[in-house]
């Protein structure tokens, strides 16, 4: 006999299961249940052509009367007489045709209505039995990027992705010669990849492109220490872009020359090309050099620089950037709140400083190889730091990690909440602060106390979903869930202000991203998470 039990209100469990009229998710009494309309819909694993035997673990704020419906059939009446007690509903289905997934439809006799949601009744679990083996189904989300299987599979890997040599007009021999900068970051800084990208109006005056190819072959190796083959492509008009490809001695472009003199020009010459390449932009809030994000190419542009050696761009005003060189409208927020689905990346920009200050690439790769280098920036699964190797994971519901982009109707938007975040962080320094943000607003933030193994925070509560698993001097690990349903509060201490309110009001778009602070000053920032609503149709009990 084959046995499945699926536990509602926990959104790493019953996500693929529910079709509508199902709020986020509840955790009381150490039990997890979802709040259902007075017309609710679940899909359940069935086998076909035998008796199928469901349980339903249910209450209800007052009395109730429940319908059941398969198959355009009303197949069981529930009376549940006693509020709030749980009760166990059974009864016996053969489905017929040929499906993975049958749905059973839910109508209630009276409309309950608390506060401003129904509260028709709560569904805590359904166990499923029959005499066949029973398949889980897993198709209820359409996920882009990365899946999680791909993030165990894969390691990180740290590197400059912006350095600059003697090659480059700006800083000359201060900035060292390729092969000088290329050893200091295999043998000093202990990177993973490098890659020097020095200004292309200038590799190809000066006829120097071909000789750094042949420099970053010489110490080109992988899986070892990988060089990726790049320039900037410089503009004070458009602003400054890194392009990366993965074969040396292929054709470069540069902003004086007509063929590529605006980004969409650039885009255009890399695609007749037939390059595997990217374009990443850098100091985009810089005065000198602003960039407005008008002109976008999802795939030729799926990431950001969002620190170097000229600071953070992550947004005008922060520490790590000076104002009075910034402009507004240009930094890496202000391109997230446009659309753009950027991932983040760290480089060094150094002109006359060593490779890896003020900026880092981190990557997740099962390989470490040009390809495989470009296709994990491509796909996001990357994060950038101030130049220290801080090891950073993020997962929501044991689904998405960073760069993914999930799309969900407004039905499927709220089953996938409360949004669980694992994430853990080993740094080089203790750990000052982590923080979460929600279209770029902080709406968690957990600040370290002096270091005691197991130490569980205060500030955040059981009842919260949060726990702090482990927090010693370098390590943290925590999990958070946002939010309980229609809970905020306004939290003030000496060193923090906490806003925690519910996310899904209204039904839009969301992204998501991690920051970490060390004591030490060093910070991290994750790639973002998208949460993409598109409205559905919904079906209604036709009775």
């Amino acid at each position: 006999m084959g046995t499945l039990v699926i536990n509602f209100g926990d959104p790493k469990s019953d996500g693929e299961f529910l079709v509508y009229g199902f709020s986020a998710g509840y955790f009381q009494g150490r039990r997890f249940f979802r709040r259902g309309n007075v017309l609710s819909c679940v899909r359940l694993p069935l086998e076909k052509e035998v008796k199928n035997l469901i349980k339903w673990e249910i209450c209800a704020p007052e009395k109730q009367c429940i319908h059941f419906y398969f198959e355009g059939k009303e197949v069981c009446k529930a009376v549940l007489e006693k509020p709030w007690t749980w009760e166990e509903i059974s009864f016996e289905v053969t489905p017929e045709g040929d499906s993975s997934l049958y749905e059973i439809k839910i109508k209630c006799d009276n409309f309950i209505y608390q506060g401003r949601t129904e509260h028709c009744f709560f569904l805590s679990k359904v166990t499923i039995e029959c005499e066949k083996h029973l398949q889980t189904y897993k198709g209820f989300t359409q996920t882009k990027s990365l899946s999680l299987s791909i993030l165990e599979k894969s390691q990180i890997f740290f590197g400059d992705i912006h350095i600059h040599s003697s090659f480059s007009p700006c800083g000359r021999e201060r900035n060292g010669t390729p092969e000088e900068n290329l050893e200091f970051a295999r043998e000093v800084k202990k990177f993973d990849f490098a890659s020097i990208t020095d200004h292309s109006e200038n590799l190809v005056s000066e006829k120097t492109w071909e000789k750094l190819c042949k420099i970053l072959e010489k110490y080109n190796q992988d899986n070892v220490f990988v060089t990726l083959p790049g320039y900037e492509w410089t503009s004070d008009l458009y602003g400054h872009r890194n392009v990366y490809m993965e074969k040396p001695y292929e054709r470069i472009f540069h902003c004086m020359e007509p063929l590529s003199s605006s980004p969409l020009k650039l885009w255009q010459s890399i695609r007749e090309a037939k390059q595997n390449a990217i374009a990443i932009p850098h100091h985009p809030i810089r005065a000198e050099f602003p960039m407005y994000w008008n002109e976008h190419d999802p795939e030729l542009e799926p990431a950001v620089e969002i620190s170097s050696q000229w600071g953070s761009s992550e947004y005008y005003g922060n520490p790590l950037q000076e104002k009075d060189k910034s402009v507004t409208g240009t930094s890496v927020q202000d391109a997230l709140m446009k659309g753009l689905k950027l991932g983040f990346v760290g480089g060094s920009d150094g002109h006359d400083r060593p490779p890896g200050t003020g900026g880092i690439t981190a990557i997740f790769t099962p390989e470490l190889t040009r390809k495989s280098i470009l296709e994990a920036i491509r796909k996001r699964r990357c994060y950038a730091t101030t130049g220290e190797k801080i090891r950073l994971y993020v997962v929501i519901n044991n689904l998405l990690t960073m760069g993914d982009e999930i799309v969900v109707n407004q039905y499927q938007f709220e089953a996938l909440y409360p949004l669980i975040f694992h994430i853990t962080v080993e740094g080089t320094a203790p750990i000052e602060k982590i923080e979460i943000l929600e279209c770029n607003q902080v709406i968690y933030t957990y600040h370290a106390l002096p270091p005691r193994p197991g130490f569980r925070s205060p500030r955040w509560k059981e009842e919260d979903f949060l726990k702090v698993n482990m927090k010693m001097d370098e390590y943290v690990g925590i999990e958070v869930a946002i939010p309980l349903w229609e809970r905020w509060y306004d939290h003030y201490s000496p060193r923090e202000r906490i806003w925690s309110i519910d996310p899904r009001l209204p039904n839009h778009s969301k992204f998501y991203y991690v920051r970490v602070t060390q004591r030490d000053g060093h910070m991290a920032w994750s790639s973002p998470i998208w949460i993409t609503f598109k409205p559905g149709e919904c079906e209604r009990i036709k009775l």
